[in-house]
Protein backbone atom coordinates (compact mmCIF):
# COMPACT_ATOMS: atom_id res chain seq x y z
CA UNK A 1 0.00 0.00 0.00
CA UNK A 2 1.10 3.56 -0.69
CA UNK A 3 2.39 5.65 2.22
CA UNK A 4 0.43 8.85 2.81
CA UNK A 5 2.22 12.03 3.87
CA UNK A 6 0.80 15.42 4.82
CA UNK A 7 1.72 19.02 4.06
CA UNK A 8 0.38 22.57 4.41
CA UNK A 9 0.67 24.79 1.37
CA UNK A 10 -0.27 28.40 0.69
CA UNK A 11 -2.39 28.88 -2.43
CA UNK A 12 -4.75 31.64 -3.56
CA UNK A 13 -4.14 33.50 -0.32
CA UNK A 14 -5.08 30.74 2.14
CA UNK A 15 -3.55 27.60 3.66
CA UNK A 16 -4.51 24.12 2.47
CA UNK A 17 -3.86 20.79 4.11
CA UNK A 18 -2.88 18.29 1.40
CA UNK A 19 -2.44 14.53 1.77
CA UNK A 20 0.07 13.10 -0.70
CA UNK A 21 0.97 9.54 -1.71
CA UNK A 22 3.18 7.86 -4.31
CA UNK A 23 6.52 8.68 -5.87
CA UNK A 24 7.12 12.22 -7.13
CA UNK A 25 7.95 10.83 -10.58
CA UNK A 26 4.68 8.88 -10.88
CA UNK A 27 1.69 10.09 -12.96
CA UNK A 28 -0.16 12.80 -11.03
CA UNK A 29 -3.75 12.68 -9.80
CA UNK A 30 -5.53 15.51 -7.96
CA UNK A 31 -8.60 14.41 -5.97
CA UNK A 32 -11.38 16.79 -4.90
CA UNK A 33 -13.68 15.57 -2.14
CA UNK A 34 -17.40 16.15 -1.78
CA UNK A 35 -19.69 17.39 0.99
CA UNK A 36 -19.16 16.94 3.89
CA UNK A 37 -16.07 14.84 3.37
CA UNK A 38 -12.36 15.63 3.43
CA UNK A 39 -9.04 14.25 2.27
CA UNK A 40 -9.65 11.02 4.27
CA UNK A 41 -12.45 10.02 1.92
CA UNK A 42 -9.70 9.29 -0.64
CA UNK A 43 -7.48 7.33 1.77
CA UNK A 44 -8.55 3.86 0.62
CA UNK A 45 -8.15 4.84 -3.03
CA UNK A 46 -4.71 6.34 -2.38
CA UNK A 47 -3.53 3.18 -0.63
CA UNK A 48 -4.54 1.11 -3.64
CA UNK A 49 -2.71 3.23 -6.20
CA UNK A 50 0.99 3.15 -5.23
CA UNK A 51 2.05 3.73 -8.85
CA UNK A 52 0.46 7.17 -8.98
CA UNK A 53 1.27 10.45 -7.24
CA UNK A 54 -2.02 11.43 -5.59
CA UNK A 55 -2.76 14.82 -4.03
CA UNK A 56 -5.90 15.05 -1.86
CA UNK A 57 -6.50 18.49 -0.31
CA UNK A 58 -9.03 19.53 2.28
CA UNK A 59 -10.90 22.18 0.33
CA UNK A 60 -11.45 25.77 1.44
CA UNK A 61 -13.47 26.02 4.64
CA UNK A 62 -12.99 22.41 5.72
CA UNK A 63 -11.14 21.42 8.91
CA UNK A 64 -7.43 21.23 8.18
CA UNK A 65 -7.47 24.09 5.68
CA UNK A 66 -8.19 27.79 6.17
CA UNK A 67 -11.74 28.87 6.96
CA UNK A 68 -11.92 32.45 5.67
CA UNK A 69 -15.19 34.39 5.91
CA UNK A 70 -15.60 34.49 2.12
CA UNK A 71 -14.48 32.95 -1.13
CA UNK A 72 -17.06 30.17 -1.37
CA UNK A 73 -18.34 31.12 -4.82
CA UNK A 74 -17.45 28.71 -7.63
CA UNK A 75 -15.13 31.21 -9.30
CA UNK A 76 -12.89 31.54 -6.23
CA UNK A 77 -13.15 27.82 -5.46
CA UNK A 78 -11.98 26.85 -8.94
CA UNK A 79 -9.22 29.44 -8.71
CA UNK A 80 -8.18 27.59 -5.53
CA UNK A 81 -7.72 24.44 -7.62
CA UNK A 82 -5.66 26.31 -10.21
CA UNK A 83 -3.48 27.79 -7.47
CA UNK A 84 -2.99 24.38 -5.85
CA UNK A 85 -1.84 22.87 -9.15
CA UNK A 86 0.62 25.71 -9.62
CA UNK A 87 1.87 25.77 -6.02
CA UNK A 88 2.33 22.00 -5.86
CA UNK A 89 4.06 22.03 -9.23
CA UNK A 90 1.78 19.40 -10.75
CA UNK A 91 2.06 19.00 -14.51
CA UNK A 92 -1.40 18.38 -16.02
CA UNK A 93 -2.77 15.91 -13.45
CA UNK A 94 -5.78 13.68 -13.88
CA UNK A 95 -8.50 15.55 -11.96
CA UNK A 96 -10.75 13.16 -10.02
CA UNK A 97 -13.70 14.88 -8.38
CA UNK A 98 -16.69 13.63 -6.38
CA UNK A 99 -19.97 15.27 -5.33
CA UNK A 100 -19.32 18.99 -4.60
CA UNK A 101 -15.73 18.45 -5.71
CA UNK A 102 -17.28 17.15 -8.92
CA UNK A 103 -19.22 20.38 -9.43
CA UNK A 104 -15.95 22.27 -9.06
CA UNK A 105 -14.30 19.77 -11.41
CA UNK A 106 -16.86 20.44 -14.15
CA UNK A 107 -16.53 24.22 -13.81
CA UNK A 108 -12.73 24.05 -13.52
CA UNK A 109 -12.53 22.07 -16.76
CA UNK A 110 -14.66 24.69 -18.54
CA UNK A 111 -12.25 27.37 -17.31
CA UNK A 112 -8.88 25.61 -17.32
CA UNK A 113 -8.94 22.43 -19.42
CA UNK A 114 -5.34 23.07 -20.44
CA UNK A 115 -4.15 22.51 -16.86
CA UNK A 116 -5.31 18.88 -16.62
CA UNK A 117 -4.88 15.75 -18.73
CA UNK A 118 -8.20 14.02 -17.95
CA UNK A 119 -11.36 14.84 -16.00
CA UNK A 120 -12.92 12.03 -13.96
CA UNK A 121 -16.24 12.95 -12.37
CA UNK A 122 -17.63 10.65 -9.68
CA UNK A 123 -21.37 10.96 -8.99
CA UNK A 124 -21.85 14.63 -9.71
CA UNK A 125 -24.21 15.77 -12.44
CA UNK A 126 -22.95 18.78 -14.41
CA UNK A 127 -24.10 21.82 -12.36
CA UNK A 128 -26.03 23.33 -15.25
CA UNK A 129 -27.71 20.01 -15.99
CA UNK A 130 -28.61 19.57 -12.33
CA UNK A 131 -30.02 23.09 -11.98
CA UNK A 132 -32.18 22.55 -15.05
CA UNK A 133 -33.39 19.19 -13.75
CA UNK A 134 -34.35 20.74 -10.39
CA UNK A 135 -36.32 23.53 -12.08
CA UNK A 136 -38.05 21.12 -14.47
CA UNK A 137 -38.46 18.29 -11.94
CA UNK A 138 -36.76 15.92 -14.36
CA UNK A 139 -36.96 12.39 -12.90
CA UNK A 140 -38.22 13.97 -9.64
CA UNK A 141 -34.85 15.68 -9.18
CA UNK A 142 -36.51 18.57 -7.30
CA UNK A 143 -37.52 16.21 -4.49
CA UNK A 144 -34.26 14.25 -4.39
CA UNK A 145 -32.21 17.08 -2.83
CA UNK A 146 -34.44 18.31 0.05
CA UNK A 147 -31.50 19.71 2.03
CA UNK A 148 -30.98 22.61 -0.40
CA UNK A 149 -33.71 24.90 1.06
CA UNK A 150 -32.55 24.07 4.60
CA UNK A 151 -28.94 24.96 3.80
CA UNK A 152 -30.06 28.35 2.45
CA UNK A 153 -31.15 29.40 5.95
CA UNK A 154 -28.47 31.47 7.76
CA UNK A 155 -26.74 29.95 10.82
CA UNK A 156 -29.34 27.32 11.74
CA UNK A 157 -27.87 24.44 9.66
CA UNK A 158 -24.46 24.99 11.25
CA UNK A 159 -25.86 24.99 14.77
CA UNK A 160 -27.94 21.92 14.05
CA UNK A 161 -25.14 19.79 12.57
CA UNK A 162 -22.64 20.78 15.28
CA UNK A 163 -24.50 18.99 18.07
CA UNK A 164 -24.93 15.34 18.98
CA UNK A 165 -28.26 14.84 17.23
CA UNK A 166 -27.08 16.68 14.13
CA UNK A 167 -23.93 14.58 13.87
CA UNK A 168 -25.97 11.39 14.24
CA UNK A 169 -28.24 12.49 11.40
CA UNK A 170 -25.20 13.44 9.33
CA UNK A 171 -23.80 9.94 9.90
CA UNK A 172 -27.14 8.47 8.84
CA UNK A 173 -27.08 10.62 5.68
CA UNK A 174 -23.98 8.68 4.63
CA UNK A 175 -25.05 5.16 5.50
CA UNK A 176 -28.60 5.48 4.21
CA UNK A 177 -27.18 6.11 0.73
CA UNK A 178 -25.26 2.86 0.45
CA UNK A 179 -25.88 0.78 -2.63
CA UNK A 180 -25.54 -2.42 -0.60
CA UNK A 181 -26.02 -2.44 3.16
CA UNK A 182 -22.87 -2.43 5.31
CA UNK A 183 -20.44 -1.88 2.44
CA UNK A 184 -19.48 1.66 3.48
CA UNK A 185 -16.42 2.22 5.68
CA UNK A 186 -18.10 3.24 8.96
CA UNK A 187 -14.78 4.19 10.57
CA UNK A 188 -14.07 6.80 7.91
CA UNK A 189 -17.62 8.14 8.17
CA UNK A 190 -17.13 8.54 11.93
CA UNK A 191 -13.81 10.31 11.31
CA UNK A 192 -15.44 12.71 8.87
CA UNK A 193 -18.42 13.54 11.10
CA UNK A 194 -16.32 13.95 14.27
CA UNK A 195 -14.62 17.01 12.77
CA UNK A 196 -17.82 19.06 13.03
CA UNK A 197 -17.87 19.94 16.74
CA UNK A 198 -18.66 23.65 16.39
CA UNK A 199 -20.80 25.66 13.96
CA UNK A 200 -17.62 27.23 12.52
CA UNK A 201 -16.40 23.77 11.53
CA UNK A 202 -19.27 23.23 9.09
CA UNK A 203 -19.95 26.85 8.06
CA UNK A 204 -17.61 26.84 5.06
CA UNK A 205 -18.94 23.59 3.56
CA UNK A 206 -22.53 24.83 3.81
CA UNK A 207 -21.52 28.16 2.27
CA UNK A 208 -20.72 26.26 -0.95
CA UNK A 209 -24.45 25.63 -1.31
CA UNK A 210 -25.51 29.14 -0.33
CA UNK A 211 -23.12 30.85 -2.69
CA UNK A 212 -23.99 28.58 -5.60
CA UNK A 213 -27.70 29.24 -5.11
CA UNK A 214 -26.85 32.95 -5.03
CA UNK A 215 -24.91 32.59 -8.29
CA UNK A 216 -27.91 30.96 -9.95
CA UNK A 217 -30.35 33.60 -8.65
CA UNK A 218 -28.37 36.85 -9.11
CA UNK A 219 -28.55 37.77 -12.83
CA UNK A 220 -25.03 39.22 -13.13
CA UNK A 221 -23.47 36.17 -11.47
CA UNK A 222 -25.58 33.79 -13.52
CA UNK A 223 -24.43 35.51 -16.73
CA UNK A 224 -20.82 35.13 -15.60
CA UNK A 225 -21.32 31.42 -14.99
CA UNK A 226 -23.18 30.98 -18.29
CA UNK A 227 -20.16 32.51 -20.03
CA UNK A 228 -17.99 29.85 -18.37
CA UNK A 229 -20.32 27.07 -19.51
CA UNK A 230 -20.25 28.44 -23.06
CA UNK A 231 -16.61 27.36 -23.34
CA UNK A 232 -16.61 23.60 -24.08
CA UNK A 233 -14.48 21.25 -22.01
CA UNK A 234 -11.59 20.17 -24.23
CA UNK A 235 -9.97 17.48 -22.07
CA UNK A 236 -11.00 13.78 -22.16
CA UNK A 237 -13.84 13.34 -19.68
CA UNK A 238 -15.13 10.28 -17.85
CA UNK A 239 -18.10 9.90 -15.51
CA UNK A 240 -17.82 7.07 -12.97
CA UNK A 241 -21.28 6.49 -11.57
CA UNK A 242 -22.62 4.55 -8.59
CA UNK A 243 -25.90 3.48 -10.14
CA UNK A 244 -27.82 3.25 -6.85
CA UNK A 245 -27.47 6.98 -6.15
CA UNK A 246 -30.97 8.04 -5.17
CA UNK A 247 -30.20 11.77 -4.96
CA UNK A 248 -28.48 12.09 -8.33
CA UNK A 249 -30.14 9.66 -10.75
CA UNK A 250 -28.21 8.33 -13.73
CA UNK A 251 -31.05 9.35 -16.08
CA UNK A 252 -30.37 13.02 -15.32
CA UNK A 253 -26.59 12.66 -14.96
CA UNK A 254 -26.17 11.22 -18.45
CA UNK A 255 -27.48 14.49 -19.89
CA UNK A 256 -24.33 16.21 -18.57
CA UNK A 257 -22.58 15.65 -21.89
CA UNK A 258 -24.82 18.28 -23.51
CA UNK A 259 -23.69 20.98 -21.05
CA UNK A 260 -20.06 19.86 -20.95
CA UNK A 261 -19.80 20.48 -24.69
CA UNK A 262 -17.69 17.36 -25.18
CA UNK A 263 -17.97 13.61 -25.45
CA UNK A 264 -18.25 12.03 -21.99
CA UNK A 265 -17.31 8.42 -21.34
CA UNK A 266 -19.85 6.69 -19.08
CA UNK A 267 -18.56 4.11 -16.55
CA UNK A 268 -21.43 2.72 -14.43
CA UNK A 269 -20.82 0.85 -11.16
CA UNK A 270 -23.79 -1.40 -10.54
CA UNK A 271 -24.98 -1.80 -6.95
CA UNK A 272 -22.94 1.17 -5.68
CA UNK A 273 -24.46 4.25 -4.04
CA UNK A 274 -23.50 7.91 -4.00
CA UNK A 275 -20.35 7.75 -1.86
CA UNK A 276 -18.34 5.63 -4.28
CA UNK A 277 -15.05 6.56 -2.59
CA UNK A 278 -16.26 5.17 0.76
CA UNK A 279 -18.21 2.20 -0.57
CA UNK A 280 -16.28 0.91 -3.59
CA UNK A 281 -12.66 2.17 -3.38
CA UNK A 282 -11.33 -0.90 -5.19
CA UNK A 283 -13.55 -0.28 -8.21
CA UNK A 284 -12.86 3.46 -8.13
CA UNK A 285 -9.10 2.93 -7.90
CA UNK A 286 -9.36 0.62 -10.90
CA UNK A 287 -11.15 3.31 -12.92
CA UNK A 288 -8.57 5.94 -11.97
CA UNK A 289 -5.71 3.59 -12.89
CA UNK A 290 -7.37 2.85 -16.22
CA UNK A 291 -7.20 6.48 -17.36
CA UNK A 292 -3.96 7.35 -15.57
CA UNK A 293 -1.63 4.41 -16.18
CA UNK A 294 -2.80 3.04 -19.54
Amino acid sequence: MAIIEHMQVEANGISFHVAVSGAESAPAVLCLHGFPEGWMSWRAVMQRLPDTRIYAPDLRGYPGSSRPPGGYDVFTLTDDIKALIETLGIDRPVLVAHDWGGALGWIFAHRYSELISHLVIVNCTHPRTLARAILQCDDLQTFRVPWLPFFAIPSIPERFIANGLGRRILTWSFTVREGVKDTMDRAVVAEIVARFQRPADIHGPIEYYRQFMRTVVVPSLRRELDAVYAVPITVPTTMVWGMKDGALPAKVARKSQRDAGCTVEWRPLEGVGHFVDLEAPVELAREIARVTLN
